[in-house]
Parts: structure tokens; sequence; C-alpha cells
């Protein structure tokens, strides 16, 4: 029996560098755009207890086994993961997935809103689609083939279904603290050549160009983001390269690693790239803060006052048109 994991498509090339946009083409839109400053033990059925959120720093956090995911739950972090959802996608040349099999039946893991999973199921009519999260946000009307779970996917996976691809995506934040395990339990529940393919990136700005300032405020916030998420006992998070890694530990053959780059701007002169750019900068312009409070207040001292002021700079530099970073997959 053979698993592959992300193999590379005859169809898909690693994007190379990004052609930059001449700013002179930037119409009102962008101007008005920039200047803004703003089942069984693994899997159970929804209950009320899983509905009684922790409230902290104004925002909402998830009950099934509450304090694990750092990150909110709420009406604004919903928008904001359907925010990268389309960043990704479409920096990835608008695919749902690369491993070069017709699915029939497919996991989702950590579904969030439940897009991915709504548009597979869409796509694939004939396929069983399963969504799993540790939070109840996914919509009530959904595709008759598709069924979200709540379930933990650090735990013990207890499925009696097999699968032909399982997925994740940009769950190397802090989502999933222990990948050995994931790619261990995905491994025995893959149908023979079953695929697992996993979206990830790295949350270290590059660019092509050198336009990085050396005193850039959003680099200091990713350092310190990142340093707030080691704390938690995390290691190797935000490292595709790591994730590649240990699917090759778990006994996957044929890793590859697909290379493509998620612009943070409407800088690039493509225009899928550019829409991109555009839901890459909007993630953080009006969800940084969500992705920050509970990281810096409680794991870093900080005040919450101390990280507006921070936030209000790193908005201020994405706002520039000079700078053209990405974040790397």
């Amino acid at each position: 029996m053979t698993n592959d994991v992300e193999v590379q498509a005859d169809d898909v090339e690693d994007i190379g560098e990004i052609e930059v946009r001449d700013t002179s083409s930037f119409g009102e839109g962008d101007s008005a755009y920039y200047d803004s400053d703003d089942g069984a033990s693994s899997t159970q059925s929804v209950t009320s207890s899983i509905y009684q959120y922790e409230v902290a720093h104004g925002r909402t956090y998830h009950a099934y086994h509450a304090g694990k995911y750092i990150f909110p739950n709420d009406a604004d972090e919903q928008e904001r993961t359907d925010i990268m959802y389309h960043a990704v996608r479409l920096s990835m040349g608008n695919r749902l997935f690369f491993a070069p099999v017709e699915p029939t039946c497919v996991l989702d893991i950590g579904t969030g809103t439940g897009l991915w999973a709504i548009e597979m199921a869409d796509a694939y009519p004939a396929a069983e689609v399963y969504g799993t999260d540790l939070s109840p946000i996914q919509p009530s009307y959904v595709p008759p083939n598709l069924t979200f779970e709540i379930a933990d996917a650090d735990e013990d996976w207890t499925w009696r279904t097999m699968f032909d691809l399982v997925h994740t995506r940009i769950m190397n934040d802090m989502t999933l603290r222990n990948w050995p395990h994931f790619f261990d339990e995905a491994l025995k529940v893959l149908k023979p050549g079953g695929w697992v393919e996993c979206q990830e990136f790295s949350y270290t700005r590059r660019t092509d160009d050198n336009t990085l300032p050396e005193d850039s405020v959003l680099t200091k916030w990713e350092e310190l983001w990142t340093e707030g998420i080691s704390k938690t006992g995390i290691g190797g998070h935000c490292n595709p390269d790591l994730v590649v890694q240990q699917m090759r530990n778990a006994g996957f053959e044929n890793v590859t690693r697909l290379n493509f780059k998620l612009p943070i701007g409407p800088w690039p002169k493509d225009p899928m790239l550019r829409e991109a750019g555009e839901f890459g900068r909007a993630n953080l312009v009006y969800g940084a803060y969500g992705l920050s409070v509970k990281l810096f207040t409680e794991l870093l001292g900080w005040s919450v006052e101390e990280l507006e002021v921070l936030l209000a700079h790193c908005r201020k530099e994405l706002n520039r048109k000079d700078i053209h970073g990405y974040w790397p997959m």
C-alpha cells in the first residue's frame, strides 16, 4: 500500500518571483483600501456545553477542550478565517487541492467555518465529505453529502470510515499541537493509495526585492507572536519544512512540497495574486487583534493598551505601497 502526500502534479509549478504592480496604476479603490486603519472519544454530537463559550478581552473562545486554541471563535474571527481562506486559495491558483485523486471520501481537519469542505462537497457531489473542528461554527444549511463533527485532532481518532483524501489548511499556527500524532492517525484512516494534503505557510514575511524595512514594526509583531506561541510549548509551528519532514517520519511516500507565495497587500501585477494580497492584508488589518490579544497579554505580559499601540503602527506599515512582502507557503 502506498500513501502519497502532496505529490507534484504535472500542471503545477513553483510560482517563482512575483512581478510587482506599477503603483501608478493604483486606482481610487486601491487608495481607499490602503488608507484604512482599521461520535466516540474523538468526535461527539453538539451539546449545549459546547456553546458555553469562554469570554475574554471582548472576544469569545471555544468551550470544547477550552483553552487549547488560543484564538477566538466569534463572528469577527470567523470573518478573518474566511478572508484567509480566499487568500490561500487565490495564492494557489484557485485550486482546492493538488493530490491526483478523484475523491470519494474526504476528511477536512480544522474545518473552521467549513468553506473548503462546502466547496469540496459541491464540486464532488458523489463524494462523502466530513469536516471537524473544536468549535461548532459551521453553517446549518450545507450540501447533503457534507457532515460536520466536533473533534480534537490531537486525540486518538475513532473513525470507522476510510478516506482517500485528508486535508488541512493553516493548521500549523497552533491549531495542531502534535503533528507526528496527526500523521500517525491520518495514516490509519487512509484507503490504499490515499493522500494527505497540508496547505500551510510561515508567518515570517519575505520579499524578492529587498523592500522589507530593517525596522519593520510588522516584523516585530511576527517575532513577538511567534515567541508567544513558543511559550505554549509548541515546537516547529509555522514551519512547512518541518511538516514535510514529519510526513516522511510517519512513513508516507512521495512526499513533495509545492512552493507558493501569499502576498501581503495588492502589490502583485498578476490579478489573481493581487486579489490574494488584498485578502492577505485584510487578514492583518482587521484580524491581528484577535490573533494577538491572548498571546500578548497572558503569555508575554503586555497590556491591551500596549498591544493596541503596536497594532496601530502595524496597520500604518500595511498601508505602505513600497513593501512587497509575502508569506511563503
